[in-house]
């Protein structure tokens, strides 16, 4: 039996200031509650897209997502939510409200819509909740939605020791375990990490920067996962297409989980990925990218 290497603890040493900023790759634009760590591609008249990621892997997760749409001439925008990747982690409740006003002033301030095209938002599996909240407030802005593992709905799992629910304690524990615990399992989304040898290190590289941890740990007390219901039965009342992809192996959200969002949305286009985890998009790009044109040219 093959044994698993052993996870470093992850040291927060490093500030997100302009001085590191200016050496790292991407774009950088001041919302209200701080900077955002942004790529646009595309040309300027195509078809305008927003790409969510989960809970903690940041943009790079959107990868083949990202390069296939651009090629295609749809008009990208992939970003770090608050708290991951390059964006900053401010000090404050990590919160749905959040996640929807970073979203929203990003949209505005980049006049990403500036030809006043309604833009198809995809989220992945947290950024699921993100973007049917968004449709949710904002209907007048969005066109389609595409969700892919999201999260929302109960799962049958305990996602959060209850532990992790008590104050100080939580702190704790994650102040002296919290990076070695999201390092040791975030290839657990992927059926077959050993083919991808540099996701771990694109991963932990966020972790370096102060703030990570802290980030993290609200969003888990400050953000359910489990409790969307209603929203996607609104979203189900809509006229919005609504195109739904998920991992037959997903360990993470759990496959039956479907059925869930297929009963609340009525509208909604479902696919099974085979061979795939939590991450379909990533391990199954070629399957997954040519549903998602398909289901963006007939909508």
């Amino acid at each position: 039996m093959k044994k698993k290497k052993p996870v470093n603890i992850i040291k927060e040493n490093k500030n997100l200031d302009k001085g590191v900023r200016d050496n790292l790759p991407g774009t950088f634009i001041k919302l209200e509650d701080g900077t955002v760590h942004y790529q646009i591609g595309g040309p300027n008249e195509g078809e305008p897209i927003v790409l969510l990621h989960g809970f903690s892997c940041p943009m790079f997760i959107w990868d083949p997502t990202y390069k296939f749409l651009v090629e295609q001439g749809y008009r990208v925008l992939r970003y770090d939510l608050f708290g991951r990747g390059f964006s900053d982690r401010p000090k404050v409740k990590y919160t749905e409200e959040l996640f929807d006003r970073q979203l929203h002033q990003l949209i505005e301030k980049l006049y990403f819509n500036k030809h006043r095209k309604k833009i198809t938002v995809i989220g992945l599996s947290m950024g699921g909740i993100i973007t049917v909240n968004y449709a949710d407030n904002h209907p007048e802005f969005v066109k389609r939605l595409v969700l892919v593992d999201p999260a929302g709905f109960p799962t049958g799992k305990k996602l959060i020791p209850r532990i992790m629910k008590i104050p100080f304690i939580n702190k704790l524990i994650f102040r002296y375990a919290g990076s070695k615990l999201l390092a040791s399992k975030i290839t657990n989304d992927l059926l077959h990490p050993e083919r991808y040898p540099k996701f771990e290190i694109s991963y932990k590289e966020q972790m370096e920067y102060r703030g990570f941890l802290r980030a993290i740990l609200s969003t888990m007390l400050k953000l359910d996962m489990e409790s969307a219901q209603a929203t996607y039965e609104r979203i189900g009342k809509s006229s919005i297409p609504v195109l739904l992809i998920w991992g037959e192996l997903d360990e993470t959200i759990p496959y039956h989980v479907h059925q869930q969002i297929c009963d609340a949305i009525p509208q909604i286009e479902f696919h099974s990925i085979q061979k795939a985890k939590h991450l379909p998009h990533f391990e199954q790009s070629d399957e997954v990218n040519e549903i998602l044109l398909k289901f963006l040219q007939k909508n």
